[in-house]
């Protein structure tokens, strides 16, 4: 944490090696141990572990990592990239529409929910989140979201209140989500 806040001051980027577990219950390092170099921009913290969100200038995108994860890390001589894709960012957005931290495609999502569920939806985009009434029990509405597995995790975990409405490549990506979890069983 001292080095991505002190890489952070000092305008520099870092590089670190990335860990997974594995089914040992070890850390192993990913990309066969090279190092990660990205320009650090934020720290945010997401059910219960910090994250690093960062610019990777070799893919052009913004990415996130979990600090736990990151071992040898060491500040670089080189100053950070990605200025202009953190001009106008929104760290509060940023992690409403990322589900767990796990990013995907972002796109707007049209939820169509039983009325019970405002809270819901209201908790997790926020207040400004507009709720459009469709009939006596239920409402719509349209949020951008990161498209992935937990995402659709997440719209599974509310239950039958609530349905993806559009678009219909999202609602395609889901069914075949559902279909894929059903042949588990």
């Amino acid at each position: 944490m001292d080095y991505i806040h002190t890489a952070i001051y000092e305008n520099k980027e870092i590089k670190f090696h990335y860990a997974e577990w594995t089914v040992k219950k070890e850390l192993k390092l990913k990309k066969d141990g090279a190092f990660y170099v990205v320009s650090p921009w934020a720290l945010t913290w997401d059910d219960e572990n910090y994250y690093l969100v960062a610019y990777d200038a070799a893919a052009g995108i913004i990415k996130h990592y979990r600090v736990d994860k990151m071992q040898n890390t060491e500040i670089l001589e080189t100053d950070r990239k990605g200025e202009d894709s953190f001009k106008n960012f929104d760290l509060a957005a940023f992690a409403k529409k990322t589900f767990g931290m796990y990013g995907g495609v972002d796109a707007e999502v049209t939820l169509e929910c039983k009325n019970e569920l405002a809270g819901v939806v209201i908790d997790r985009f926020g207040h400004d989140v507009w709720l459009i009434p469709q009939g006596e029990d239920h409402f719509k509405t349209r949020v951008l979201v990161s498209v992935s597995p937990q995402f659709f995790g997440w719209v599974t975990g509310i239950g039958s209140g609530m349905k993806i409405t559009g678009p219909d490549n999202v609602k395609a990506e889901y069914k075949a989500y559902l279909q894929d979890v059903l042949e588990n069983y």
